[in-house]
């Protein structure tokens, strides 16, 4: 259990996914490797990122987190702060990326939300915490990879854009199970997908949206506007996602290993869409 919850609670688990998004993503474009530096970046500051908005939750409002996390934030909290803070600067000192101007507005764009989403809190606004999350995952995990390694000229728009938009179906979906998890500490006035149209019904749009993603990176494979053996590979595993998402196993009341190693973890999964591509040259 205090595995699982370093892994969890330390926000391990979500940085990996974070790395390994960007880095198959980068493969879907058909860049094969360019991503690596990126997705260390973006995984160090995701880890980084959701440190920082539990710290402020923790000590500011308690009320929007589960108390045992607030338990373990509170002990621990400073220190990982600390940790990722230095992980995040050395990985900017011995990673080579491109610090442009584009690099850094959406870098600042993102930061900036990120902030509002913890201290405002933005999250509370009413229909705005799905969205939020789903825009800011896309954009940490495949537009600010693409600037990052300097190829915003190498790659074409329309496909990036769908890229980005399988990336927000599919972690707007895979974020629903939290929002019924957090039923029970959500202000009422915040609207979550739960709140509004209730546990089973939100959690169908949940499998919906992971479905319409699946379908997308289908569709761009078939299209040869991807990497196809990728395309598919992904859209196998957002697929293979859709059960975790659906009432009978996310709309009963899991432990927070569930949510924290089970679908945070399932991002992490991606990675084996490199060697199932790989079989399919074969």
């Amino acid at each position: 259990m205090r595995l699982i919850k370093i892994l969890g609670f330390s926000h391990i688990v979500i940085a990996l996914g974070a790395g390994v998004t960007v880095y198959l993503s980068g493969f879907a474009l058909g860049l094969e490797g360019a991503f690596f530096q990126a997705a260390l970046i973006v995984g160090a500051l995701t880890g980084l990122g959701y440190t920082t908005q539990r710290f402020i939750k923790t000590m500011f409002f308690p009320s929007s987190a589960p108390a045992e996390r607030n338990a373990y934030m509170k002990s621990y909290g400073l220190g990982l702060f600390i940790i990722w803070a230095s992980i995040v600067v050395a990985a900017f000192l011995f990673v080579d990326v491109m610090l442009s101007t584009s690099t850094l507005i959406v870098g600042l764009f993102l930061i900036t939300t990120g902030l509002m989403y913890a201290m405002v809190p933005a999250r509370e606004i009413p229909y705005l915490k799905l969205p939020f999350i789903s825009l800011v995952w896309a954009i940490a995990t495949v537009i600010l990879p693409i600037y990052l390694t300097g190829l915003e000229y190498d790659v074409d728009v329309w496909t990036v854009l769908a890229i980005v938009l399988s990336r927000g179906l599919y972690i707007a979906g895979l974020t629903i199970p939290f929002d019924v998890r957090d039923l029970d500490i959500d202000r009422l006035d915040m609207k979550t997908m739960p709140q509004t149209i209730g546990v089973a019904s939100s959690l169908y749009w949940a499998m919906i949206l992971v479905g319409s993603s699946a379908i997308l990176w289908f569709g761009l494979a078939a299209s040869q506007s991807i990497n196809g053996y990728v395309g598919i590979a992904l859209g196998i595993h957002a697929v293979v996602t859709i059960p975790f998402v659906s009432p009978p196993f996310a709309g009963i009341n899991r432990h927070e290993i569930y949510h924290t190693i089970v679908l945070d973890g399932i991002l992490v999964v991606q990675m084996c869409a490199l060697p199932i591509s790989a079989l399919c040259f074969i």
